[in-house]
């Protein structure tokens, strides 16, 4: 869940640029930039380096909580293997800014770019029979991601709109997934031991019963009908 606070991150580290920062047109690695340059200084590159060290930590934490969902086998071991890769990969984005080379950064950067992409497909594929809310969700994610890094790299987006495109969905995917296993958790725990009353508007009347006629045929009985509208 606390993933959420990576969008946080990016959005309070733009808003220090002296220059205005563009979502669509900058790359989110300008925002870890530790040197001024023309078109790119960021005075609080320390957030957004730190962000991507913490988002690492999260991703490698999660897996760890992950692996207790995921039946043993070779899935397990790609999965696992895979968000390992992802972690390593985001923190290492904040300890290597792009301003310490193309090289470096890239180097860093390159593997979580890939393995977010595969780690998402083998989760929708592993979970399909067992939880398809899941699957789908994941599966949404995954080729949102793919298609991002595909307009990227073709250039028919903006580069930071088609960045974003390509890397949000792992940090949201695990924010929301995060978010709607809490839910689930207080539902069979905390919220259980609550009863929430269906207000009165909200309920559905009790079918009106007639007593028994009278021996001359004409009206119940006054006891049978008392009886019904207590009923109701």
């Amino acid at each position: 869940m606390l993933s959420f606070a990576y969008m946080l991150a990016e959005i309070f580290t733009a808003a220090a640029w002296s220059t205005p920062y563009s979502f669509a047109r900058d790359s989110i690695s300008s925002l870890g930039v530790t040197t001024c340059e023309v078109g790119s200084c960021s005075p609080l590159h320390d957030v957004m380096n730190s962000s991507f060290v913490a988002l690492g930590a999260l991703t490698l934490i999660g897996a760890i909580f992950l692996h207790r969902h995921i039946r043993s086998g070779r899935e397990k071991k790609w999965i696992l293997s895979l968000a390992v890769i992802i972690a390593v990969s985001t923190a290492a984005t904040g300890l290597f800014p792009a301003n310490d080379g193309t090289f470096i950064h890239w180097t860093a950067v390159l593997p979580g770019f890939i393995a977010r992409h595969v780690v998402l497909a083998l989760i929708a594929w592993h979970l399909w029979h067992e939880k398809r809310v899941v699957a789908l969700w994941s599966a949404l994610c995954a080729l949102v991601g793919v298609v991002g890094a595909i307009l990227m790299l073709a250039q028919t987006l903006h580069f930071g709109l088609g960045e974003r495109l390509a890397l949000y969905p792992m940090p949201m995917w695990m924010a929301v997934t995060g978010t709607a296993v809490l839910v689930a958790l207080a539902r069979r725990t905390v919220l259980k031991r609550f009863v929430f009353p269906v207000p009165f508007v909200f309920r559905m009347p009790k079918p009106f019963h007639v007593g028994p006629l009278d021996p001359a045929g004409l009206t119940p009985h006054l006891g049978a009908t008392a009886a019904s509208a207590a009923a109701r």
